[in-house]
């Protein structure tokens, strides 16, 4: 059985050096300018959601270092439990 992928046709402009180094690139690794585009999309997504994450993280770190309600049971950390 094969797994189907579903696929949206999207047209866009890119600058005219871009293009000719997609072009280029394409050739280089034979592959097509969709499967790069594809790939670069991805990428970028993954980039984002981290950044976004990281974000979230130092918000997060402001909120841990201000709030004594959140650390109370640090103490504890370093006993031993039984």
């Amino acid at each position: 059985m094969t797994m189907q992928n579903n696929y949206d046709r999207i047209t866009f402009s890119l600058p005219h050096d871009i293009h000719i180094a997609l072009n280029n690139l394409k050739d280089e690794i034979k592959t097509s300018k969709s499967d790069i585009i594809k790939s670069a999309i991805e990428h970028y997504l993954q980039l984002q959601e981290k950044l976004k994450l990281q974000k979230a993280i130092e918000l997060m770190s402001d909120e841990y270092k201000n709030d004594n309600t959140l650390t109370e049971f640090t103490v504890l950390d370093s006993e031993a439990f039984v």
